[in-house]
């Protein structure tokens, strides 16, 4: 386990260290005005150093237990196939009826709700939402086919 934790730290080492150096190649920019690679380089640093950190205890010996050994995993993975599915189908059904479809889906699989609430939840989470981005920010919003964007 050991040995496995020291490679996968020196792994994502590497990883971060080649997003800060792809974000140093694009113009870091300053604090003011930052440019395209600024927030890439900083993320990588943070990476190589998260990683480093984990290196670090691997090779001391440090234990480690599962980070959440008694989790739902199936509940997880639903979860992130809802969110792919999501972004598949935004542009297609548009914001309101792909937002509505995906909370309806989040409240019954994540935390399963009884359907009454739901529904109610996944109506109101999509028209608020709609509300606020299309109406009061006058975000742009995909309508899809049956332009209710």
């Amino acid at each position: 386990m050991r040995r496995a934790q020291v490679a996968a730290g020196l792994g994502w080492a590497l990883a971060g260290a080649y997003v800060a150096w792809s974000g140093w190649q694009l113009d870091l920019g300053s604090p003011a005005e930052p440019g395209p690679g600024f927030l890439l380089f900083w993320v990588g640093l943070l990476m190589v150093g998260l990683a480093l950190g984990v290196t670090a205890g691997a090779a001391r010996g440090a234990t480690t237990e599962p980070l959440w050994p008694d989790r739902r995993w199936r509940r997880v993975v639903a979860v992130v196939l809802v969110l792919a599915l999501y972004a598949v189908a935004l542009p297609r059904l548009g914001f309101v009826l792909t937002t509505a479809g995906a909370l309806l889906a989040l409240f019954r699989l994540a935390e399963p709700r009884g359907w009454a609430v739901a529904l109610a939840g996944a109506v109101a989470g999509a028209g608020g939402s709609w509300l606020l981005f299309k109406r009061w920010l006058g975000a742009p919003l995909p309508a899809g086919w049956l332009g209710l964007g």
